[in-house]
């Protein structure tokens, strides 16, 4: 069950450079099987396959990879070239040092740059120049991009020991928590992901013949978060979802006796991973609700009863609250024609 939702601030983002280029973005939306009318609507939120369906469609409008977003594009197949590239190297630093020196053989204005830091090493995204990527939407999106690479190319998850931005704090930087799990500090003097070196010297384990299977899920897989089976909010997200059908979901207390801990070191481990017992609820009910919206069988007071909540006049008021739109009115979007 896809219970993973992404906010449609990234899908403004994504299509500013077709729309730049005087290209038809609501037909692309369309196409995407995206309902336009989400650009009206900041606090919207849409699966990750339709986020990475958005992208494939721009890419191949665009015949260029940062989707219109740096003065000069880089043409199709470029990151099919650097994974023939990096998949033979001995160690994940050899790799990232590798990969970042191609992209850098490039004239582009955003550059990402690997480098020794106080944690070990770190992913650095420059600004040669003024870059088209106000939102700073492409130079996220490349550091997401090479985190899941590592990921992927070591078969591990790879903690993100800090990500720093030398912006400010964004109006959905609780997005964050999507892509950059981990610390996160905002105007800083660089923007940057940091590693421990335990992880940069893991053995590349993937080889060539394993490429057509991540060139054909790319980019969604990019999208969503490693799988992470130890983090505290997995694992109270699993618990949240196995209970979905039950009449109640379990309270905080009882979330910590299925983890075989006490509240107060689940309160410790939650402020740990920067968020809350109620938060990962909210989402999880805002992404549960979500999924089940697209199915017209179901209806909207057996949806509310779904999520955890008893009066549907409750559950009412926290979608709009989640999403900005009622149930029925997400629905109604959800349902228009392609």
């Amino acid at each position: 069950m896809r219970t993973s939702t992404i906010a449609s601030h990234y899908v403004s983002c994504a299509i500013a450079g077709a729309k730049r280029q005087g290209l038809d973005v609501h037909d692309i939306l369309r196409r995407a099987d995206i309902t336009p009318d989400i650009l009206n609507e900041p606090k919207a939120r849409i699966f990750p396959d339709k986020m990475a369906k958005l992208l494939r469609i721009l890419v191949s409008e665009l015949n260029d990879e940062f989707l219109g977003l740096d003065d000069k594009p880089s043409p199709r197949g470029s990151f099919e070239t650097l994974c023939q590239l990096i998949v033979p190297c001995s160690t994940l630093r050899e790799a990232l040092l590798l990969g970042t020196q191609f992209y850098g053989l490039f004239d582009m204005a955003l550059e990402t740059q690997y480098a020794d830091s106080q944690y070990g090493g770190m992913l650095r995204a420059v600004e040669k120049r003024p870059c088209l990527d106000e939102h700073h939407y492409l130079t996220e999106f490349q550091l997401v991009l090479w985190h899941r690479l590592a990921c992927w190319l070591t078969g591990k998850r790879i903690p993100i020991e800090l990500a720093e931005f030398n912006y400010a704090k964004p109006e959905h930087s609780d997005e964050y928590r999507l892509f950059f799990y981990g610390e996160r500090l905002f105007q800083r003097p660089q923007t940057a992901l940091h590693f421990k070196s335990s992880y940069l010297d893991l053995p590349i384990v993937r080889t060539r013949n394993d490429l057509p299977e991540l060139l054909k899920e790319a980019p969604y897989v990019f999208l969503v978060k490693p799988n992470n089976t130890t983090s505290i909010n997995a694992q109270i997200r699993r618990i949240l979802q196995g209970n979905m059908d039950d009449s109640e979901l379990p309270d905080f207390e009882t979330v910590a006796h299925k983890l075989n801990t006490s509240t107060q070191t689940l309160r410790r481990r939650l402020k740990e991973e920067n968020t809350s017992f109620q938060a990962i609820k909210d989402q999880v009910r805002r992404d549960m609700a979500i999924y089940y919206l697209g199915d017209p069988n179901i209806s909207i007071n057996e949806i509310a009863l779904k999520v955890g909540f008893t009066e549907p006049s409750t559950f009412h008021r926290a979608f709009k609250k989640w999403t900005g739109m009622t149930p029925g009115d997400y629905r109604s979007e959800q349902a228009q024609p392609a």
